[in-house]
């Protein structure tokens, strides 16, 4: 589509208008809008329409149009386009249009991202700065502008955008805006700031100061050393600023720049950036003096903020404040801490604002989660302190710190926001994870003020019978357990001594006491409220995480047979050891199991309680020969288990019978294995015995056979020994392919039930500990792989069939496709199969399952694949597990196999995960080296394939040695033997490839030093011989390591990007 006449523009223009007005529409207008962005001549028309249009919606469409043929189509335009659209671009935005933001915002973005594909061609680098400060001096408005380019620039070359770059290219464009003008940058937002500040009483330089602090914020938390993962989330704590950083940070000292403007105006991003001051390198200061100087001038602002509470008022001020209190005790130890002036002024402030965060519940949990960080690390740091420990004044306030935390919990139980927080179940734990520090430092105060409020409470709850005031103590002592759990878990890591040990005994007995008083009045109550109330959700929790807890440090391996702790509880509530305590909280897990059947929080939780209970050493000894176990072993249905029924995720009965086969394969227990399989026999068998798909295909067939496949897939998780794995084959095998297949032929287009189907199947296949090892006069492994076969083939056929959108795409697809990879891996490296004898005995079993996989690969594109972390990590491992056992087999693969296998090799050579570029890198190694070897065989017959697959695609070998060598030149990260090793093997194979790719990066250099170059090639082969001896492969590693740091040299030196 194109716009030819006036009535073209106008119906374009109606387009992109509805495409922000008409929400319901927009994905219909986005195709049409596509194809007027296709269209060869948009490159043409966008300039007339930017000249003609002020509307800002047309405006903000051929942006993004520009946009997608630029990330799209960038190696595909001329020069003459690249340049023209740049200057067209830039001189747009030196107009100042009337535009709205959004469609600004889109225009600064182009821009950005045109630079970005253009820097490795740009000689200047330093020509953006010039063009920037000259539009910065023309009004305030343009002012504005150049800041917001140079943030939207610093963004933009952060990212990893445009598939025509490899990750390395993001990477060493990156590095090279951080080198060259990064600085710059961040000047100009220094100047920026005073420019603003000495206007500060003209509103107009408002938009000024707030842009300038976005930008410096923008350079302050650059990737520095660019080592962050594309999908990382991760906060990173120390900022690793440039040496060359120094001189502008002594000359303009930019932390009282942002302390000025934080007390001046109570702004949230200067805080953001003196976090990021706060948090550079140690080493950034070349002498102790300088450290010393500048921790002094933190503590001295942060004093004065604490002194007057300046900006507190502003929650996202008080969060970040906290956040840069703590992180400056991340980049120093307390020992230079003390020994700054006006430390003793600094931990007298920072208890008052500790003190008062606590007690006030409109704050942030996460202000509150950076304190108590913050204090548990300084009560830490005490004992490497130089001299009297006093002189740090944590003996003094830490002790005031927790009493205040217990208190404010118990206040705030009063509202049912505090519900939300007791539920946020992991955010809750990691708040708690510095109470132990803060708790045992003076043990004895802090646990008489949990008795006495434990003590109240708890006699209140239990004889409460008001729901809106149950509610608050269910709340109340919900706190009171959770903080006594984490204060006995702390016990690994504080000095302890037998009197501490006695007060554990006296907080955990009351904590059973209660569990047992409320598992009888919970079991009494005639309906099932309890269940919905989140305050009695929470307290169960906290019994879980308590059980937890004191079942880590006083039961089993970490158990400390001479600790008064059972001595203490035996006299407070009569005899009791390890074994009892045990009990009753296996106890407790069944209660849980029985009458909170539908609450999948809790269900988890004891879940998981039960299974590191009887997965542990010591504990799993104790639970192994006892009634109880005998019991589960021999009934186990939803009766025993109501969850089983009553529980929406399915998850947790893999869970639960991973446990019980944990149990059922030992050898006092093994005896009970054909009653315990029985009720699955005959489910089976019920399965088996149903005539018609119709019948099959019904909701109540549906919950039952993903309940047979997640249960199954849970008992053999758990056989882990040859004995037992054998005892469930001998079980399985004669109805195994039959009612697999059967399922899969019915319910192939229902996810939930393939997954189920398929992880279980993985896990079957999968020889963990060597389970799978069979007699030599065994035929065993045949005949799983050949089931496994059938059912692999029997899914492909008919998922590759299906009709799926791209929405659906990876529910309904290339998760069949990802666990079908992996299950095929297991049986690849299994070793309990010689895949050689179906081809021996024309069973087709091992090529329908290679073809099969492949046309599943196949049916998506690489992209799709690859967009997903766990998909693309199981497509690697299968390919790095077929070439290196079965090479020849890849070799002689179809023409489009092959092409694809090797595009996916070459694609992660350079991925950030280093399992994924190494399993790349040794596979292409495998495949070339079979095929060198081949070569030289006179009888071969490889030699069509191999002709064929390599000698007819030239660019499969230009492709990988091109980004081989780009990988030495420039990557950090990464394995120079192994890379070594392939890029002499690619040589050695194909010569005549290997010297175009010189010649290539000759002439890159142009007339800069193109015999520098040529000298660093022929170094890289000196004394290398034509074979891929041991000997050979070390000596061509050396000369890597010189070619490399030659190369590094002329490129840095000549600021070449490849």
């Amino acid at each position: 589509m194109s716009i030819q006449s006036e009535q073209d523009f106008f119906k374009f223009e109606e387009l992109c208008k509805d495409f922000y007005l008409k929400p319901e529409e927009t994905i219909k207008i986005d195709d049409i809008l596509h194809q007027y962005f296709l269209n060869p001549n948009f490159l043409i028309e966008y300039k007339q329409i930017l000249s003609f249009t002020k509307n800002s919606y047309v405006v903000a469409q051929v942006i993004r149009g520009l946009i997608k043929c630029v990330t799209s189509f960038w190696t595909s335009l001329t020069p003459n386009q690249k340049n023209d659209m740049k200057s067209n671009i830039w001189l747009y935005i030196e107009s100042v249009q009337p535009l709205e933001q959004f469609a600004l915002s889109l225009v600064f973005k182009l821009y950005s991202r045109v630079l970005k594909f253009s820097w490795t061609e740009e000689n200047n680098k330093k020509n953006i700065i010039v063009s920037v400060k000259n539009l910065m001096g023309k009004s305030i408005e343009h002012h504005c502008i150049g800041l917001r380019i140079l943030k939207d620039i610093i963004s933009e070359f952060n990212e990893y955008i445009g598939e025509h770059l490899t990750v390395l290219q993001h990477r060493n464009i990156s590095i090279s805006l951080r080198d060259n003008i990064l600085l710059d940058i961040f000047c100009i937002s220094l100047e920026s700031l005073n420019y603003a500040l000495a206007n500060s009483m003209d509103d107009k330089f408002k938009s000024i100061r707030e842009l300038a602090l976005d930008l410096s914020y923008s350079c302050l938390s650059f990737d520095f050393i660019k080592t962050t993962s594309i999908d990382s989330s991760e906060e990173i704590l120390t900022v690793q600023i440039p040496s060359q950083w120094k001189s502008t940070f002594d000359e303009n000292n930019p932390l009282e720049l942002f302390f000025k403007i934080y007390k001046q105006y109570h702004s949230t991003k200067s805080l953001e950036c003196i976090l990021q001051i706060v948090s550079i390198r140690r080493s950034f200061f070349t002498t102790e003096d300088e450290r010393v100087k500048f921790l002094a001038s933190i503590v001295q602002y942060t004093t004065e903020i604490l002194k007057s509470n300046i900006g507190f008022n502003e929650p996202n001020n008080h969060l970040v404040f906290s956040r840069v209190i703590e992180r400056l005790k991340t980049n120093y130890h307390l020992n230079n801490l003390v020994t700054v002036v006006g430390y003793c002024d600094w931990i007298s402030n920072l208890s008052t604002f500790t003190i008062d965060t606590l007690k006030n519940p409109l704050f942030s949990p996460n202000s509150i989660y950076f304190l108590l960080t913050l204090w548990a690390k300084l009560v830490s740091s005490i004992i490497y302190v130089k001299g009297d420990p006093s002189k740090t004044y944590l003996e003094k306030y830490s002790p005031i710190i927790m009493e205040s935390f217990i208190n404010s919990k118990i206040d705030n139980s009063y509202s049912d926001e505090e519900d939300e927080h007791l539920m946020d179940y992991e955010k809750m734990v990691e708040i708690l994870e510095g109470i132990p520090h803060l708790g045992r430092i003076t043990y004895q105060a802090t646990c008489r003020q949990i008795i006495l409020l434990f003590d109240s409470i708890s006699s209140k709850f239990l004889n409460e019978t008001n729901p809106t005031q149950l509610e608050v103590y269910e709340r109340q002592c919900a706190w009171l357990v959770y903080i006594i759990g984490c204060l006995i878990l702390g016990r690994t890591s504080i000095n302890s001594s037998e009197e501490h040990d006695k007060i554990d005994g006296e907080l955990s007995v009351r904590v059973f006491i209660l569990i047992g008083y409320n598992d009888k009045k919970l079991s009494s109550e005639s309906n099932n409220q309890y269940q919905y109330r989140t305050s009695r959700i929470s307290l169960e929790l906290s019994f879980i995480y308590f059980m937890q807890n004191f079942r880590r440090i006083y039961i089993g391996e970490n158990s400390i047979s001479s600790s008064k702790i059972y001595q203490r509880i035996s006299e407070l509530s009569g005899p009791t050891d390890h074994t009892s305590v045990l009990f009753s909280i296996v106890q407790k897990i069944g209660f849980n199991f029985k009458y909170w059947a539908e609450n999948d929080e809790i269900i988890k939780k004891s879940l998981d309680m039960f299974w590191e209970s009887v997965n542990g050493h010591s504990t799993s000894k104790m639970l192994i020969d006892n009634k109880i176990t005998k019991d589960i072993l021999k009934t186990h249905s939803s009766q025993v288990f109501p969850f089983l029924e009553k529980n929406s995720n399915p998850r947790n009965r893999t869970s639960l019978y991973k446990t019980i086969g944990k149990l059922l394969f030992t050898d006092e227990n093994m005896g009970f294995f054909d009653e315990f399989i029985a009720p699955f026999d005959d489910t089976i068998k019920y399965l088996l015995n149903i005539s018609t798909p119709e019948q099959f295909r019904t909701e109540e067939i549906k919950r039952k056979v993903i309940g047979l496949l997640r249960d199954l897939r849970g008992i053999i998780t758990s056989a882990n020994s040859k004995r037992s794995y054998l005892l469930f084959f001998e079980w399985i095998h004669l109805n195994f392919s039959e009612v697999l297949i059967k399922i899969i032929n019915v319910w192939v287009d229902s996810p939930e039930v393939t997954t189920s189907l398929l992880k279980f199947i993985s896990e079957f296949v999968f020889n963990r500990q060597s389970r799978l090892i069979f007699d030599s006069s065994s035929a065993n492994g045949f005949i799983i792989f050949r089931d496994t076969s059938k059912i692999l083939v029997s899914y492909a056929s008919l998922i590759l069939k299906a009709n799926i959108s791209k929405q659906d795409l990876y529910k309904y697809k290339i998760k069949g496709i990802q666990t079908s990879m992996l299950l095929f891996t297991r049986c690849l490296v299994g070793g309990y199969c010689n895949f050689g004898v179906f081809e021996l005995y024309g069973d087709p079993s091992f090529t329908s399952a290679i073809d099969y996989i492949f046309q599943l690969c196949l049916s998506v594109s690489l992209d799709e694949l690859m967009s997903f972390p766990k998909a693309s990590k199981a497509y690697i491992t299968m390919l790095e597990a077929l070439c290196f056992g079965h090479t020849l087999s890849i070799i002689q693969l179809n023409q489009q196999y092959f092409i694809h296998i090797m595009k996916s090799l070459h694609r992660c050579l350079d991925s950030q995960d280093v399992t994924m570029s190494s399993s790349s890198c040794t596979s292409i190694e495998k495949i070339i080296t079979v095929c060198y070897y081949q070569l030289k065989k006179k009888n071969s017959q490889c030699l069509q394939a191999i002709h064929q697959n390599f000698f007819s695609n030239t660019n499969i070998l230009y492709e990988i040695i091109d980004k081989i060598i780009s990988i030495i030149i420039y990557e950090d990260n990464f394995n120079q033997f192994m890379f070594s090793k392939l890029l002499l093997t690619c040589i050695i194979f194909h010569q005549d490839t290997f010297t175009t790719l010189k010649q290539k990066y000759i002439h890159s250099f142009n007339s800069q030093c193109p015999e520098k170059v040529e000298k660093a090639f022929v170094q890289l082969m000196e004394n290398t011989l034509d074979n891929l001896e041991t000997k050979n492969k070390d000596k061509f590693t050396s000369n890597v390591s010189i070619f490399r740091k030659e190369m590094k040299l002329i490129s840095s030196s000549t600021g070449r990007y490849l």
